[in-house]
């Protein structure tokens, strides 16, 4: 909790993205640049202690930066290297 409040809303959703990644990775056995988002943007927020909206301009900032692709079930990690620094901050 203390990690998650020093962090900016970039750095919060990479690190959330990043995790589930890796979660997904260990269930499935292999690794994956595909992340499916099982919640809404709103349960993502209340998650990270961030409004709809934040979480939204920033999932869309991600995106345009081309660090991710948004598909419908969820995002796919185009740029690993920058999300996983943007987590380990």
């Amino acid at each position: 909790m203390a990690i998650l409040g020093r962090r900016n809303a970039e750095e919060k959703i990479a690190s959330f993205l990043i995790g589930l990644r890796d979660r997904w990775s260990r269930i499935h056995g292999h690794p994956s640049v595909h992340v499916a988002l099982p919640m809404s943007r709103q349960d993502i927020g209340d998650f990270l202690g961030l409004t709809i909206e934040t979480v939204s301009r920033t999932i869309n900032s991600l995106a345009r930066a081309k660090s991710i692709v948004i598909v419908p079930d969820g995002v796919r990690i185009l740029d690993v290297n920058r999300m996983e620094a943007l987590a380990a901050v």
